[in-house]
């Protein structure tokens, strides 16, 4: 059985899949420190902890 060769307009639609999958996992990634520092907001400030010591922009 002769092997099955890809053609190039399947490279090109693998690669625009690559290249799509990589930004969703980005945008993931960035989805999810953002939401871990809230978190950690959220659990510093109910311990006691000034929210003026965890929230970078107030300063």
């Amino acid at each position: 059985m002769p092997a099955r060769t890809t053609t190039e307009s399947e490279v090109d639609a693998l690669d625009v899949e690559l290249a799509e999958l990589r930004q969703l996992l980005d945008r993931l990634d960035g989805l999810t420190h953002q939401a871990r520092t809230r978190l950690r907001r959220i659990e510093q400030h109910r311990n006691g902890v000034d929210p003026r010591w965890i929230d970078r922009a107030a300063r």
